[in-house]
Formats: structure tokens, C-alpha cells, sequence
């Protein structure tokens, strides 16, 4: 297997108009992480490298980036790990609002021993990153997170930024346990899609059309949804979509819309301004009751105490 971790010829890269970006100058403090929130005011950004490992995870919005001259749409769920000295761009989509939690670290935040050159096979912390920097077909360019994973990689990014943001003693031992944390979170996801692709053709005309009607859940979760009414977009039987529908997400219908519109929630009820009635109603529900009900079936605790003590983001 061969990693992705070799300095390529920066000044060849240069002369092609090719931004590069070190450690040295975009990690302060001697600390070879970095943990930042961005929004679409960040701007686009034309084809670019870095000497570090990149993380980027979508809470809000969409954006397109480009990776080894493919495109591919980011949109809320989606979180990429990019090797060093990777070429991309990002571009920003007009009229889209985003926000995107990112960390920057290079191998040896992890492990010491991962600085500088590949290291050996069988030290045990390059399992956290090897996924992600060998230069074979298998690595993840973008992966989607549903359910409890995708819940559990946004509050340690919170959690990260807010640890980063204050500084206090030993931040930097617990943002390098939540990375850790992070990364094995991110390679059992792959894992399992990898497995999910490998049992379905990947020539199989059901899967555009669900991912579409999973698109279009994110778009209008905040209005009535009817599983008819995806029927009749992707124009499929009602046994054929619940069945794809499943075969995709690993969810149901319902199940998928009511833990999107509970993690919608979760992030509506830090807003102080808002109550617990306004989410109810902004995220989809029709009904307090039965919102309380399924936010604590999903969540385990109720809408009330979660907003009381929900975490508060470091800006």
C-alpha cells in the first residue's frame, strides 16, 4: 500500500498556479492542530495544497469541491478527510448560506512518530489516519453520515472548537482524544459503506433517485412529507422505495425524516431567542406533544433539558 505522504515539487506546483499551504504558517502556538467555523462569507478558494491532514464536515448548506478533477456536492451529513499535499478547490454556491466545522492537523499530533516520512506499517496510531492518505482507489473522497454518527462527529467538532477556542489546561490532550475519537468514528462509517456499495451494483438506476429523495428531505424537512410524494418523484412503487429507501440510508422513511428533523432540532434549541414550541414547528412537527416524544426517543432526554444545558458553540 502506498501513502500519500510525500512532499511533491512545490515549485513546479507553484509555476501551475497552485497555492500552497504550510503547517508553519497556519498552525500557532507549537500546536500541530488547528479548529476553525466557516461560512459562505469564507469565500471560494482555486486549486490549493497543504502539508497537513484536512477535515471538513457540513452543518448547514452546501458547497461544491473539486478533488483530483472530480466535483462532488457537499452538502449537510457530508465530511471529507483530505491527504497532504492534495490538489482541490472549493467553490461557494450563490445564494447558499454554509457552515462548516473544520480541524487541520498533521500526522504528528497523533503520534510523534508519525512526523515527517511514511512510518512503519505496524505502529499502531497510523491505523487512525492510513484510510485516508494511501494513494489507492479505496480512499474516502467524501463520506455521508446519518443518525447517531453524524450526531456524535458534530458534537466532538463542537466540542473540539470550544476546547480550542478556550484553551484551558490539558485542551490540547482532549482535542487529541476527540480527534482520535473523530477518526475511528470515520473509518467504521466508510467501512460500512464500503460494505452497503459492495452488496448493491454500483450500477444500480435506484440508488440516484433515493439519494435525490434523501437531498430533497434536507430541503423541505421543515414542511409536510409524504412518503407518497417521494413515491411519485422518483416514480416508484411504494414497496420498491421503502425497500431502496432502507437498502441506502440503513433507515426507513419516517425514521430518516424524524432523527433529521430531531438533529435540526438539537441545534435550533441552543438558539436562545427561540422556545421549545417555535422548534417544534419550525423543524416539521405539527404537535408538541408528540415532538417531546420522539426528540426523547431519539435523544434520550427531553426538548426542555437538553436546551438548558445545551452546549454553547465557541464563535
Amino acid at each position: 500500500m502506498a501513502i500519500h505522504w510525500l512532499e511533491p515539487d512545490i515549485a513546479e506546483c507553484t509555476r501551475k498556479g497552485i497555492a500552497y499551504f504550510t503547517s508553519e504558517l497556519e498552525m500557532t502556538n507549537g500546536l500541530p492542530c488547528k479548529m476553525y467555523r466557516i461560512t459562505e462569507k469564507f469565500g471560494s478558494l482555486s486549486d490549493h495544497m497543504h502539508d497537513y491532514l484536512q477535515i471538513w464536515y457540513v452543518s448547514k448548506g452546501e458547497f461544491i469541491h473539486t478533488l483530483y478533477g472530480q466535483k462532488y456536492r457537499m452538502v449537510q451529513g457530508n465530511i471529507f478527510v483530505l491527504p497532504p499535499y492534495s490538489v482541490h478547490r472549493v467553490e461557494m454556491i450563490p445564494g447558499k448560506e454554509l457552515e462548516v466545522l473544520g480541524c487541520e492537523f498533521m500526522p504528528a499530533f497523533i503520534n510523534e512518530r508519525l512526523d515527517g516520512k511514511p512510518a512503519e506499517p505496524n505502529l499502531f496510531d497510523l491505523s487512525f489516519i492510513e484510510r485516508f492518505i494511501t494513494t489507492e482507489d479505496s480512499v474516502p473522497l467524501k463520506i455521508t453520515l446519518t443518525g447517531s454518527s453524524d450526531l456524535a462527529v458534530k458534537e466532538l467538532l463542537t466540542e473540539m472548537l470550544a476546547e480550542y477556542g478556550s484553551r484551558g489546561p490539558f485542551f490540547d490532550i482532549l482535542l487529541k482524544a476527540n480527534l482520535l475519537k473523530l477518526l475511528a468514528i470515520l473509518n467504521r462509517e466508510h467501512a460500512d459503506q464500503g460494505k452497503l456499495k459492495s452488496s448493491s451494483s454500483s450500477s444500480d438506476p435506484y440508488r440516484e433517485p433515493i439519494l435525490e429523495s434523501v437531498q430533497y428531505i434536507h430541503d423541505h424537512y421543515d414542511q409536510p412529507l409524504w412518503l407518497e410524494e417521494l413515491c411519485a418523484r422518483t416514480m416508484m412503487s411504494r414497496t420498491n422505495f421503502c425497500r431502496r429507501f432502507k437498502e441506502v440510508t440503513g433507515r426507513t422513511f419516517s425514521q430518516y425524516l424524524a432523527n433529521y428533523r430531531i438533529r435540526m432540532a438539537m441545534r435550533l434549541l441552543t438558539e436562545p431567542e427561540l422556545t421549545i414550541t417555535d422548534v417544534c414547528f419550525k423543524v416539521g412537527f405539527n404537535e408538541l406533544s408528540y415532538f417531546c416524544r420522539i426528540f426523547k426517543k431519539y435523544t434520550g432526554t427531553t426538548p426542555a433539558y437538553y436546551k438548558k444545558n445545551a452546549f454553547k458553540t465557541v464563535d
